[in-house]
């Protein structure tokens, strides 16, 4: 279950970065460092809520896989916000990329549970990325 719980806190972070990044861009500022650990301290503690449902649906294997692409997201996003140089078309780009992952494994949570998913925050980040 450590795997499911790993994988839903890792979603949750990277909603949490996505959302950080709109924000700050409405505002015309830079995202917040607070933000950025706030997603980072996420990813890596395992939510248990939804962890239950999502661990009786999907194979080890599938999870563990998935669980692996969001990490390397949010390691990714995270470089990007923490990187200077970058151009915010360069920015725009890595946040479209991790909301299409959130999506992806969002849409594999519902495959494997009946088109259903688990929690109010699994149901909350399809609806806040635009999920299809």
């Amino acid at each position: 279950m450590e795997l499911a719980g790993l994988l839903v806190a890792g979603i949750s972070a990277l909603g949490t970065l996505v959302q950080a990044y709109y924000a700050a861009k409405s505002n015309d500022q830079p995202i917040s460092k607070k933000a950025i650990n706030k997603a980072v301290k996420r990813a890596g503690s395992p939510l248990k809520t939804g962890a239950k449902t999502v661990d009786a649906v999907i194979d080890q294997q599938l999870l563990l896989h998935l669980c692996k692409q969001v990490e390397q997201h949010n390691n990714q996003l995270v470089a990007v916000f923490r990187h200077p140089d970058l151009t915010e078309a360069e920015k725009q780009d890595q946040v479209e990329q991790a909301r299409a992952q959130i999506c992806q494994v969002l849409l594999e949570v519902k495959r494997f549970n009946q088109q259903v998913l688990p929690t109010k925050r699994l149901r909350d980040l399809w609806l806040s990325n635009g999920c299809p």
